[in-house]
């Protein structure tokens, strides 16, 4: 009878456990903890591996050029298929090609980071005079990596944009500070589209006193173009 018991339970505890809503509890909280270690290796390897041209690579004597932020700004995806090298760093180093003196595109965007990202890899993993070497630095980052696209609470989605927008900032500041006085800082939005026009795009900042020039009325406004507003509304006076 006991061998039976056993034999009943041995059964029952496998059924219980992968279906209904103890294996809709385990398969999420397996999701989750699989998301989390994820997330913390990608993390690990990004500061153990990430860092600046150095040695060989600004042996040039012409501009270097410093393309930083994520999956658009690296090109993800945009060499593949029947038209290649339809990204925007690929056209932007062909639009180099012929100028005079000659510029070296350094891109060390990152799929998947965010602005916090981009602040402390800035903060710990350079330091002031690695950045005298660059002529120009492009920042493009999406308000989509701060999981801004996976919550439609208004409270959630107005913490998402003020962090965006606090952290974008603070990488500005300490960029426009390490950088030489004649290089410039661009910051790009991550997609040439949804409406809005080439200042919104692609803004270039000798310092922060033009951002005060950027009139409100030019942001895009309405739910579908939210995402290009905010980083509209990134450009003004910090």
């Amino acid at each position: 009878m006991a061998i039976s018991f056993q034999l009943l339970a041995l059964a029952i505890v496998p059924l219980a456990l992968f279906s209904g809503p103890v294996s809709s509890f385990l398969s999420s909280t397996y999701s989750s903890v699989k998301g989390a270690f994820l997330w913390r290796f990608f993390l690990f390897q990004l500061f153990r591996l990430w860092k600046l041209p150095a040695g060989p690579e600004l042996d040039h004597e012409g501009h270097h050029l410093l393309i930083l932020g994520s999956s658009v700004a690296k090109g993800e995806g945009a060499e593949a298929g029947p038209g290649p090298n339809l990204g925007w760093p690929a056209r932007l180093a062909k639009a180099l090609e012929a100028k005079v003196p000659a510029w070296r595109i350094h891109n060390r965007a990152v799929e998947y980071t965010t602005s916090q990202l981009w602040y402390d890899l800035v903060m710990n993993k350079t330091t002031p005079e690695e950045w005298k070497h660059y002529s120009l630095v492009i920042l493009s980052l999406s308000v989509n990596n701060e999981g801004f696209l996976l919550t439609q609470e208004e409270e959630k989605l107005q913490q998402i944009e003020q962090h965006f927008l606090k952290h974008v900032r603070m990488t500005v500041k300490e960029l426009r500070g390490r950088l030489n006085a004649s290089a410039r800082l661009v910051l790009a939005g991550p997609y040439a589209n949804d409406g809005y026009s080439p200042l919104h795009g692609t803004t270039s900042l000798r310092n922060t006193s033009p951002w005060s020039r950027i009139s409100n009325r030019r942001c895009p406004s309405g739910r579908r173009s939210i995402i290009s507003s905010i980083f509209c509304r990134s450009l003004h006076v910090i």
